[in-house]
Protein backbone atom coordinates (compact mmCIF):
# COMPACT_ATOMS: atom_id res chain seq x y z
CA UNK A 1 0.00 0.00 0.00
CA UNK A 2 1.07 3.50 -0.79
CA UNK A 3 2.24 5.69 2.48
CA UNK A 4 -0.23 8.29 3.56
CA UNK A 5 0.66 12.17 4.09
CA UNK A 6 -1.36 14.77 5.06
CA UNK A 7 -0.24 18.15 4.69
CA UNK A 8 -1.19 21.34 6.53
CA UNK A 9 -0.40 24.67 4.32
CA UNK A 10 -1.29 24.77 0.73
CA UNK A 11 1.34 27.56 0.20
CA UNK A 12 4.32 27.44 -2.49
CA UNK A 13 6.00 24.93 0.34
CA UNK A 14 2.49 22.54 1.31
CA UNK A 15 2.14 22.68 -2.28
CA UNK A 16 5.66 21.56 -3.46
CA UNK A 17 5.90 19.15 -1.04
CA UNK A 18 2.82 17.35 -2.27
CA UNK A 19 3.94 17.38 -5.49
CA UNK A 20 7.52 15.45 -4.73
CA UNK A 21 5.84 12.99 -2.07
CA UNK A 22 3.34 12.17 -5.46
CA UNK A 23 6.47 11.59 -7.29
CA UNK A 24 7.79 9.66 -4.35
CA UNK A 25 4.67 6.85 -4.44
CA UNK A 26 2.60 8.69 -1.63
CA UNK A 27 -1.09 9.56 -1.32
CA UNK A 28 -1.50 12.93 -0.33
CA UNK A 29 -3.88 15.17 0.94
CA UNK A 30 -3.59 18.99 1.62
CA UNK A 31 -5.87 20.77 4.61
CA UNK A 32 -5.88 24.52 4.49
CA UNK A 33 -8.75 27.32 5.37
CA UNK A 34 -7.58 29.23 2.13
CA UNK A 35 -7.22 27.98 -1.62
CA UNK A 36 -4.04 27.43 -3.25
CA UNK A 37 -1.64 29.99 -3.00
CA UNK A 38 -4.20 32.44 -1.56
CA UNK A 39 -2.07 32.88 1.78
CA UNK A 40 1.44 34.57 1.81
CA UNK A 41 2.29 32.83 -1.48
CA UNK A 42 -0.48 35.31 -3.28
CA UNK A 43 1.19 38.74 -2.46
CA UNK A 44 5.01 37.79 -2.72
CA UNK A 45 7.23 39.87 -5.20
CA UNK A 46 7.87 37.11 -7.21
CA UNK A 47 11.81 36.81 -6.98
CA UNK A 48 12.74 33.26 -7.44
CA UNK A 49 16.25 35.00 -5.01
CA UNK A 50 18.61 31.57 -4.94
CA UNK A 51 21.54 33.89 -4.70
CA UNK A 52 20.46 35.93 -1.77
CA UNK A 53 22.37 34.41 0.70
CA UNK A 54 22.85 36.73 3.14
CA UNK A 55 20.75 36.46 6.70
CA UNK A 56 17.84 38.77 6.58
CA UNK A 57 19.12 40.30 9.68
CA UNK A 58 23.03 40.91 10.00
CA UNK A 59 24.92 44.06 10.96
CA UNK A 60 24.61 46.19 8.22
CA UNK A 61 20.73 45.92 9.41
CA UNK A 62 21.67 45.88 12.98
CA UNK A 63 23.50 49.95 12.01
CA UNK A 64 19.95 51.09 9.96
CA UNK A 65 17.28 50.21 12.42
CA UNK A 66 17.12 53.31 14.73
CA UNK A 67 17.01 55.44 11.25
CA UNK A 68 14.26 53.22 9.96
CA UNK A 69 12.19 52.63 13.62
CA UNK A 70 11.68 56.31 13.58
CA UNK A 71 10.07 55.74 10.18
CA UNK A 72 6.03 54.48 10.57
CA UNK A 73 6.78 53.78 6.87
CA UNK A 74 10.20 52.54 6.76
CA UNK A 75 11.37 49.69 5.39
CA UNK A 76 11.33 47.84 9.40
CA UNK A 77 8.88 49.13 11.69
CA UNK A 78 6.96 47.82 14.93
CA UNK A 79 3.86 48.58 16.88
CA UNK A 80 5.40 49.64 20.11
CA UNK A 81 2.70 47.75 21.76
CA UNK A 82 4.13 44.05 20.63
CA UNK A 83 7.27 44.90 21.13
CA UNK A 84 7.26 42.79 24.57
CA UNK A 85 6.24 39.57 22.79
CA UNK A 86 8.58 40.67 19.83
CA UNK A 87 11.80 41.18 21.99
CA UNK A 88 13.10 37.44 22.26
CA UNK A 89 12.74 37.08 18.57
CA UNK A 90 14.81 40.49 18.10
CA UNK A 91 17.55 39.63 20.79
CA UNK A 92 17.65 35.88 19.29
CA UNK A 93 18.24 37.67 15.74
CA UNK A 94 21.07 39.68 17.68
CA UNK A 95 22.87 37.04 18.88
CA UNK A 96 22.38 35.28 15.17
CA UNK A 97 25.00 38.28 13.98
CA UNK A 98 28.59 37.07 14.92
CA UNK A 99 30.97 36.79 12.45
CA UNK A 100 31.00 33.09 13.05
CA UNK A 101 27.46 32.50 12.50
CA UNK A 102 26.50 34.89 9.92
CA UNK A 103 28.94 32.34 8.11
CA UNK A 104 27.36 29.10 8.92
CA UNK A 105 23.58 30.84 7.59
CA UNK A 106 25.16 32.04 4.59
CA UNK A 107 26.52 28.59 3.83
CA UNK A 108 23.40 27.17 4.38
CA UNK A 109 21.26 29.42 2.47
CA UNK A 110 23.69 29.17 0.00
CA UNK A 111 23.32 24.83 0.02
CA UNK A 112 19.49 25.66 -0.29
CA UNK A 113 19.57 27.88 -3.49
CA UNK A 114 22.00 26.00 -5.63
CA UNK A 115 18.97 23.35 -6.96
CA UNK A 116 16.37 25.80 -6.61
CA UNK A 117 15.94 26.39 -10.55
CA UNK A 118 16.02 23.22 -11.05
CA UNK A 119 13.44 21.80 -8.69
CA UNK A 120 11.39 25.14 -10.08
CA UNK A 121 11.48 23.41 -13.27
CA UNK A 122 10.56 19.86 -12.52
CA UNK A 123 7.51 21.09 -10.53
CA UNK A 124 6.12 23.32 -13.58
CA UNK A 125 7.56 21.24 -16.07
CA UNK A 126 5.06 18.80 -14.68
CA UNK A 127 2.33 21.46 -14.36
CA UNK A 128 2.64 22.44 -18.25
CA UNK A 129 4.13 26.12 -16.88
CA UNK A 130 7.70 26.92 -17.49
CA UNK A 131 6.11 30.24 -19.42
CA UNK A 132 5.46 31.27 -15.53
CA UNK A 133 9.54 31.31 -14.55
CA UNK A 134 11.06 34.53 -16.26
CA UNK A 135 15.04 33.68 -16.41
CA UNK A 136 15.65 37.39 -16.38
CA UNK A 137 18.27 38.42 -13.98
CA UNK A 138 17.06 41.11 -11.49
CA UNK A 139 18.45 44.90 -11.19
CA UNK A 140 19.92 46.83 -8.19
CA UNK A 141 19.78 50.05 -8.32
CA UNK A 142 22.21 52.64 -6.72
CA UNK A 143 21.67 56.71 -6.24
CA UNK A 144 24.90 56.92 -4.42
CA UNK A 145 28.35 55.87 -5.04
CA UNK A 146 28.50 55.31 -1.16
CA UNK A 147 25.54 52.49 -0.80
CA UNK A 148 27.46 50.55 -3.90
CA UNK A 149 30.42 50.48 -1.86
CA UNK A 150 28.63 49.48 1.18
CA UNK A 151 27.52 46.28 -0.56
CA UNK A 152 31.27 45.22 -1.88
CA UNK A 153 31.07 42.78 0.92
CA UNK A 154 28.10 41.54 0.26
CA UNK A 155 29.01 41.01 -3.00
CA UNK A 156 32.73 39.27 -2.72
CA UNK A 157 30.42 36.77 -0.04
CA UNK A 158 28.27 35.72 -3.26
CA UNK A 159 30.95 35.72 -5.15
CA UNK A 160 33.45 33.29 -2.60
CA UNK A 161 29.89 30.92 -2.88
CA UNK A 162 29.34 30.66 -6.34
CA UNK A 163 27.06 33.61 -7.29
CA UNK A 164 29.23 36.59 -8.82
CA UNK A 165 27.26 39.89 -9.37
CA UNK A 166 27.54 41.65 -12.76
CA UNK A 167 28.24 45.74 -12.26
CA UNK A 168 26.74 48.59 -14.63
CA UNK A 169 27.38 52.02 -15.15
CA UNK A 170 23.59 54.01 -15.33
CA UNK A 171 24.07 53.95 -18.48
CA UNK A 172 24.48 50.13 -18.95
CA UNK A 173 21.11 50.14 -16.74
CA UNK A 174 19.45 52.67 -18.63
CA UNK A 175 19.94 50.79 -21.78
CA UNK A 176 18.71 47.67 -20.30
CA UNK A 177 15.36 49.04 -18.43
CA UNK A 178 15.16 53.03 -20.62
CA UNK A 179 12.65 53.38 -17.67
CA UNK A 180 15.16 53.88 -14.71
CA UNK A 181 15.93 57.59 -14.13
CA UNK A 182 19.22 59.32 -14.74
CA UNK A 183 19.64 59.56 -10.87
CA UNK A 184 20.42 55.93 -11.06
CA UNK A 185 24.30 55.91 -11.19
CA UNK A 186 25.22 52.45 -10.83
CA UNK A 187 23.33 49.15 -11.18
CA UNK A 188 24.34 44.96 -10.10
CA UNK A 189 22.93 42.30 -10.57
CA UNK A 190 22.63 40.16 -7.49
CA UNK A 191 23.96 36.99 -8.72
CA UNK A 192 20.76 34.95 -9.21
CA UNK A 193 17.69 36.40 -9.32
CA UNK A 194 14.90 35.23 -11.35
CA UNK A 195 10.76 36.19 -10.79
CA UNK A 196 7.78 34.32 -11.35
CA UNK A 197 4.48 36.60 -13.52
CA UNK A 198 2.04 35.05 -11.17
CA UNK A 199 3.10 33.62 -7.53
CA UNK A 200 -0.60 31.92 -7.03
CA UNK A 201 -0.73 31.01 -10.11
CA UNK A 202 2.68 28.85 -9.87
CA UNK A 203 1.07 27.30 -6.97
CA UNK A 204 -2.20 26.55 -8.28
CA UNK A 205 -0.75 25.28 -11.34
CA UNK A 206 1.31 22.76 -9.19
CA UNK A 207 -2.27 22.18 -7.18
CA UNK A 208 -3.85 21.54 -10.29
CA UNK A 209 -1.24 18.72 -11.16
CA UNK A 210 -1.37 17.42 -7.95
CA UNK A 211 -5.18 16.84 -7.90
CA UNK A 212 -4.48 15.69 -10.86
CA UNK A 213 -2.77 13.05 -9.70
CA UNK A 214 -5.27 12.05 -7.29
CA UNK A 215 -4.42 13.99 -4.26
CA UNK A 216 -7.01 15.97 -2.13
CA UNK A 217 -7.37 19.47 -1.06
CA UNK A 218 -9.41 19.71 2.00
CA UNK A 219 -10.56 23.62 2.70
CA UNK A 220 -10.64 23.44 6.46
CA UNK A 221 -9.09 25.03 9.63
CA UNK A 222 -7.17 22.75 11.26
CA UNK A 223 -7.80 23.51 15.58
CA UNK A 224 -6.26 20.48 17.11
CA UNK A 225 -3.56 17.45 16.75
CA UNK A 226 -4.38 14.27 18.66
CA UNK A 227 -1.55 12.48 19.44
CA UNK A 228 -0.51 9.31 21.13
CA UNK A 229 2.84 7.03 22.52
CA UNK A 230 5.13 9.86 20.20
CA UNK A 231 2.84 9.71 17.35
CA UNK A 232 0.33 12.09 15.43
CA UNK A 233 -2.71 10.32 15.10
CA UNK A 234 -5.52 12.94 13.96
CA UNK A 235 -6.45 16.48 13.33
CA UNK A 236 -9.32 18.57 14.57
CA UNK A 237 -10.79 20.45 12.19
CA UNK A 238 -12.94 23.50 12.87
CA UNK A 239 -15.58 22.05 10.12
CA UNK A 240 -16.05 19.42 12.33
CA UNK A 241 -14.43 15.78 12.61
CA UNK A 242 -11.35 14.26 13.14
CA UNK A 243 -9.07 13.92 9.73
CA UNK A 244 -6.71 10.55 10.70
CA UNK A 245 -3.14 10.46 9.68
CA UNK A 246 0.14 8.47 8.99
CA UNK A 247 2.57 10.65 8.11
CA UNK A 248 2.08 14.35 8.91
CA UNK A 249 3.65 17.55 7.71
CA UNK A 250 3.72 20.68 8.95
CA UNK A 251 4.00 23.88 6.52
CA UNK A 252 1.26 26.27 7.67
CA UNK A 253 3.51 29.64 7.13
CA UNK A 254 3.81 32.15 10.30
CA UNK A 255 1.02 29.90 12.02
CA UNK A 256 3.27 26.85 12.04
CA UNK A 257 4.92 27.46 15.19
CA UNK A 258 1.28 26.93 16.95
CA UNK A 259 1.08 23.79 15.55
CA UNK A 260 4.43 22.82 16.70
CA UNK A 261 3.51 23.73 20.09
CA UNK A 262 0.82 21.39 20.12
CA UNK A 263 3.51 18.92 19.93
CA UNK A 264 6.06 20.20 23.04
CA UNK A 265 8.51 22.38 20.71
CA UNK A 266 9.26 25.67 20.77
CA UNK A 267 10.27 27.74 17.85
CA UNK A 268 10.87 31.25 17.51
CA UNK A 269 8.53 32.36 14.40
CA UNK A 270 7.40 35.72 14.01
CA UNK A 271 5.09 37.03 11.08
CA UNK A 272 7.37 39.59 9.51
CA UNK A 273 4.33 41.24 7.67
CA UNK A 274 4.82 42.43 4.12
CA UNK A 275 2.79 44.64 1.75
CA UNK A 276 2.40 45.45 -1.59
CA UNK A 277 0.40 47.29 -4.17
CA UNK A 278 0.13 46.25 -7.99
CA UNK A 279 -0.33 48.92 -10.34
CA UNK A 280 -2.12 47.84 -13.91
CA UNK A 281 -1.89 51.59 -14.84
CA UNK A 282 1.80 51.90 -14.18
CA UNK A 283 2.88 54.34 -16.68
CA UNK A 284 6.38 52.58 -17.06
CA UNK A 285 7.73 49.25 -18.89
CA UNK A 286 10.26 47.17 -17.26
CA UNK A 287 11.38 43.68 -18.64
CA UNK A 288 12.83 42.25 -14.99
CA UNK A 289 12.43 42.65 -11.51
CA UNK A 290 14.57 45.89 -10.28
CA UNK A 291 14.96 46.28 -6.33
CA UNK A 292 16.53 49.83 -4.93
CA UNK A 293 19.44 49.90 -2.57
CA UNK A 294 18.39 52.82 -0.50
CA UNK A 295 15.26 50.75 0.44
CA UNK A 296 14.21 47.46 0.32
CA UNK A 297 11.87 46.35 -1.88
CA UNK A 298 11.40 45.03 -5.30
CA UNK A 299 9.27 45.89 -8.52
CA UNK A 300 8.18 43.00 -10.43
CA UNK A 301 6.65 42.96 -13.99
CA UNK A 302 3.34 41.15 -13.28
CA UNK A 303 0.61 39.75 -15.37
CA UNK A 304 -1.70 41.65 -13.56
CA UNK A 305 0.37 44.97 -13.74
CA UNK A 306 3.35 46.49 -12.20
CA UNK A 307 4.02 44.86 -8.49
CA UNK A 308 6.07 47.02 -6.10
CA UNK A 309 6.64 45.11 -2.73
CA UNK A 310 8.26 44.50 0.16
CA UNK A 311 8.81 46.40 3.83
CA UNK A 312 8.76 44.94 7.15
CA UNK A 313 5.98 45.15 9.82
CA UNK A 314 5.83 43.20 13.30
CA UNK A 315 2.89 43.06 15.09
CA UNK A 316 1.58 40.02 15.21
CA UNK A 317 -0.83 37.65 13.17
CA UNK A 318 -4.20 39.69 13.75
CA UNK A 319 -2.94 43.64 14.10
CA UNK A 320 -5.37 45.31 11.01
CA UNK A 321 -2.99 46.07 8.16
CA UNK A 322 -1.68 49.65 7.73
CA UNK A 323 -1.96 49.95 3.72
CA UNK A 324 -0.50 53.04 3.78
CA UNK A 325 2.86 51.16 3.93
CA UNK A 326 1.74 49.74 0.58
CA UNK A 327 0.94 53.16 -0.86
CA UNK A 328 4.61 54.47 0.78
CA UNK A 329 5.83 51.74 -1.89
CA UNK A 330 4.80 54.06 -5.17
CA UNK A 331 7.06 57.03 -3.78
CA UNK A 332 9.82 54.70 -2.78
CA UNK A 333 9.93 53.35 -6.47
CA UNK A 334 8.89 57.05 -7.79
CA UNK A 335 12.53 57.84 -7.23
CA UNK A 336 14.05 55.31 -9.85
CA UNK A 337 11.39 55.05 -11.72
CA UNK A 338 10.21 58.78 -12.98
CA UNK A 339 7.56 57.88 -15.18
CA UNK A 340 5.63 55.77 -12.67
CA UNK A 341 1.80 56.91 -12.19
CA UNK A 342 0.22 57.34 -9.22
CA UNK A 343 -2.14 54.96 -8.41
CA UNK A 344 -5.63 55.34 -9.59
CA UNK A 345 -8.95 53.04 -9.16
CA UNK A 346 -7.79 49.67 -10.55
CA UNK A 347 -4.68 49.59 -8.43
CA UNK A 348 -5.16 46.72 -5.55
CA UNK A 349 -3.10 46.56 -1.78
CA UNK A 350 -2.52 43.25 -0.01
CA UNK A 351 -0.64 42.69 3.02
CA UNK A 352 0.62 38.96 4.07
CA UNK A 353 2.95 36.94 7.55
CA UNK A 354 6.02 35.94 6.24
CA UNK A 355 6.86 32.93 8.65
CA UNK A 356 10.17 34.36 9.88
CA UNK A 357 13.21 33.18 12.02
CA UNK A 358 15.56 35.18 13.69
CA UNK A 359 18.62 33.12 12.16
CA UNK A 360 16.75 33.70 8.52
CA UNK A 361 16.92 29.94 8.29
CA UNK A 362 13.83 27.60 7.67
CA UNK A 363 12.48 24.66 9.60
CA UNK A 364 13.08 21.49 7.81
CA UNK A 365 13.35 18.10 9.02
CA UNK A 366 11.75 16.19 11.41
CA UNK A 367 9.85 16.34 15.04
CA UNK A 368 11.74 15.72 17.69
CA UNK A 369 8.93 14.69 19.80
CA UNK A 370 6.70 13.12 17.07
CA UNK A 371 8.00 10.42 14.85
CA UNK A 372 5.81 10.71 12.31
CA UNK A 373 5.74 14.44 11.51
CA UNK A 374 8.07 16.45 9.59
CA UNK A 375 8.51 20.69 9.47
CA UNK A 376 8.79 22.84 6.48
CA UNK A 377 8.23 26.40 7.12
CA UNK A 378 10.01 29.52 8.45
CA UNK A 379 11.27 30.58 5.14
CA UNK A 380 10.70 34.37 5.78
CA UNK A 381 11.68 36.49 2.49
CA UNK A 382 12.21 33.48 0.60
CA UNK A 383 9.33 31.00 0.70
CA UNK A 384 8.29 31.11 -3.31
CA UNK A 385 12.38 30.92 -3.93
CA UNK A 386 12.95 27.88 -1.22
CA UNK A 387 9.51 26.35 -1.81
CA UNK A 388 10.32 23.45 -4.33
CA UNK A 389 13.50 22.88 -2.70
CA UNK A 390 11.96 22.18 0.41
CA UNK A 391 9.77 20.17 -0.81
CA UNK A 392 12.35 17.82 -2.27
CA UNK A 393 14.19 17.89 0.83
CA UNK A 394 10.58 17.18 2.74
CA UNK A 395 9.98 14.14 0.49
CA UNK A 396 13.13 12.95 0.86
CA UNK A 397 13.29 12.91 4.87
CA UNK A 398 9.92 10.91 4.34
CA UNK A 399 11.32 8.39 1.84
CA UNK A 400 13.90 7.85 4.42
CA UNK A 401 16.50 9.24 1.62
CA UNK A 402 19.35 11.23 3.01
CA UNK A 403 19.72 14.89 2.09
CA UNK A 404 22.52 15.92 -0.82
CA UNK A 405 23.00 18.74 2.20
CA UNK A 406 23.49 19.35 6.00
CA UNK A 407 19.94 19.30 7.50
CA UNK A 408 20.99 19.87 11.43
CA UNK A 409 21.03 23.85 10.38
CA UNK A 410 17.44 22.95 9.84
CA UNK A 411 16.57 21.05 12.78
CA UNK A 412 13.77 22.46 14.94
CA UNK A 413 15.28 22.12 18.05
CA UNK A 414 17.62 24.75 17.79
CA UNK A 415 16.17 27.67 19.07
Amino acid sequence: MKPTTTIIGAGIVGMSTAAFLQRAGHDVTIIDRVGPGEGCSFGNAGGVAFAEIMPTVHPGVFRKLPGWLMDPLGPLTIRWGYLPKALPWFLSAARNTTPARVEEIVQARAALGMRVVSDFETLLGDAGRKDLLVYRETLRLFDDEAQFRAEAAERDTKKRHGFPCEIYSGDQVREMEPAVGKNVIRGASHGGWYFVLNPEGVVKAIAKTVVANGGKIIADDVRGIVHQDGKVTALTLAGGGRHPVENLVVCAGAYSHLLARQLGERVLLEAERGYHIVLPDSGVSISRSLTYARTPGAATPMEMGLRLAGTDEFAGLEAEPNYARADNLFHVFKKVLPGLQPPNERATRWMGRRPGTPDSLPVIGRSRTMSNVVYGFGHGHMGLTWGPTTGRLVSEILSNKTPNMNMDVFRVNRF
